[in-house]
């Protein structure tokens, strides 16, 4: 069963005109334009960009956190012991170093702060926060240098430099796990900068759809009991994510306006891309999620 997900009850559909930008000129399609097989011709806005890769991205940082190599690294590192989620926590909020957990709780956002804290207080002592956080990374690496191989070595290089390039340009405001996530190294390999590249993406999305729950009134509990997904979203997965009744009643249109403005935050991310390369962009990372079905 998956578990190891970072802003879970984020997706990424399309959505119509946001009520933050009303009365504002906007780029927002009325339709997003789905990725095509060849797009060196076509041009994409940064809202399109952000509609388009948002899932992909999400469901390839899925594909190596609940691959079975990844159970076996925790388990090598002792955070088996904690439970489901030890190393998503240690691993996730090890970008930070050794800090407070309510400070690794703020961050990671979408769990229960008193579930963080178990998690990272029984941390073997032996395991500093940011080793915790390479091996993390790591398995990242190591399932994308297995995944990606159906992909050319060229389009899987283009495909970690277009998300380095768009990384290295984001405002570090949007969240603290993307910012902490930048500082990992990358290994120098094409499939393992490209998967470690999308999981700092990840994070990024991550960051901006927190901050995008609590601006509608919602914050992450409620958020989770209003996302209309039969396992991850309600009563049950909230409880797996440490939070207790009574629950907060479903809001489904303020979980709509979570995601409008999640996809507005990150779509500023694209713009240091030409809108060439972010057809390109779209394209590689829609490839590399297709290599999971291979």
């Amino acid at each position: 069963m998956y578990l190891f997900v970072a802003g879970e009850c984020s997706a990424s559909r399309p959505i119509s005109a946001p009520n933050p930008m009303q009365g504002r000129a906007t780029n927002w399609p009325r339709r997003p334009r789905a990725p095509r097989a060849n797009v060196s011709f076509m041009t994409m806005t940064t809202i399109e960009v952000a509609q388009a890769t948002g899932k992909p991205i999400l469901e390839f940082g899925r594909g190596w956190m609940v691959d079975p190599a990844t159970a076996a690294r925790s388990a090598e590192l002792g955070l088996a012991a904690l439970g489901r989620f030890g190393f998503w926590v240690n691993g996730r909020a090890g970008v930070l170093g050794d800090v407070d957990p309510n400070v690794a709780a703020s961050a990671i956002g979408f769990m229960a702060p008193s579930a963080v804290r178990d998690c990272w207080q029984a941390r073997p002592e032996s395991l500093s926060a940011w080793d915790a956080a390479l091996a993390w990374f790591g398995c990242a690496a190591a399932w994308g240098r297995e995944t990606l191989t159906s992909m050319s070595e060229e389009n899987v290089r283009r495909l970690a430099d277009l998300s380095r390039k768009v990384i290295a340009h984001a405002d570090v405001s949007i969240g603290t796990l993307f910012a902490g996530s930048m500082l990992i190294p990358l290994p120098g390999d094409a499939a393992g900068d490209a998967s470690i590249n999308l999981n700092v993406l990840r994070e990024l999305r991550g960051g901006a759809h927190l901050a995008a729950c609590h601006a509608v009134g919602l914050g992450p509990h409620a958020t989770i009991m209003s996302t209309d997904d039969p396992v991850r979203a309600g009563a049950a997965w909230a409880e797996g994510f440490g939070w207790a009744e009574p629950h907060p009643a479903p809001d489904h249109h303020a979980r709509e306006r979570v995601e409008e403005m999640t996809t507005i935050a990150t779509a500023q991310v694209f713009e240091p891309l030409e809108p060439t390369e972010r057809a390109e962009f779209v394209e590689l990372v829609v490839a590399a999620r297709a290599c999971m079905d291979d």
